[in-house]
């Protein structure tokens, strides 16, 4: 199964995240700006692509592909169409947290983009993000904070284990958001619904 990392030009990931990051045998699509802060790091991605609106030049031996600034899409949704073509199952995304709240919002909904082109994505960070449509079981520090965010109108949680706050037969829409803040009380999550949410985990 051929995996991937996305960088994205917003607040960079910690330098102990970037040192422990393990790049073999992955595709590397780093967006625009991103560069400034992967450059440091010894490793050339293996597409750098954008409208290169916040970078002056890219790096010698590094596939370019340039978009104009008007363009129907995002740096992120492009690198994710990327990831599709180069037929990439598993995607994990950084430096999607900060810079233009709009672009924040965009860069969650990456998420559902990936899922829909058939590729299991997450956003990383302090709180790591997580697009589910039907169940999870995930790794998790005990105490960590765990939202479930509705994505769809509406989503049905079917049952949940390991939260302090049983969420099984809750109806979540965007205006009861009643999912959120929740606390991992087991070393494991699962989470099992309908509809589609935005899964939420502490990892700091």
């Amino acid at each position: 199964m051929k995996k991937g990392i996305i960088f994205l030009n917003g607040n960079a990931p910690a330098r102990e995240t970037l040192e422990k990051l393990d790049f073999s045998d992955k595709v590397v699509v780093c967006a625009d700006g991103a560069y400034n802060y992967l450059k440091d790091f010894d490793h050339r991605p293996d597409v750098l692509l954008g409208d290169f609106d916040s970078i002056s030049s890219a790096p010698c031996g590094v596939e370019v592909k340039k978009f104009p600034v008007d363009k129907d899409y995002t740096d992120g949704h492009l690198a994710v169409l990327e990831m599709r073509d180069r037929g990439v199952a598993e995607v994990e995304i950084y430096g999607a947290y900060g810079g233009r709240p709009d672009h924040e919002y965009a860069n969650y909904a990456l998420l559902a983009l990936a899922n829909s082109l058939g590729i299991k994505a997450v956003i990383k960070g302090d709180y790591d993000i997580y697009f589910v449509t039907d169940s999870i079981k995930l790794d998790v520090r005990i105490g960590a904070t765990v939202s479930l965010v509705p994505y769809s109108d509406m989503a049905h949680i079917i049952t949940t284990k390991g939260l302090k706050f049983d969420a099984s037969s809750l109806t979540l829409n965007k205006l009861h958001l009643i999912g959120m803040s929740n606390t991992a009380v087991n070393d494991e999550i699962y989470v099992e619904l309908t509809g589609s949410i935005l899964l939420f985990v502490q990892r700091r």
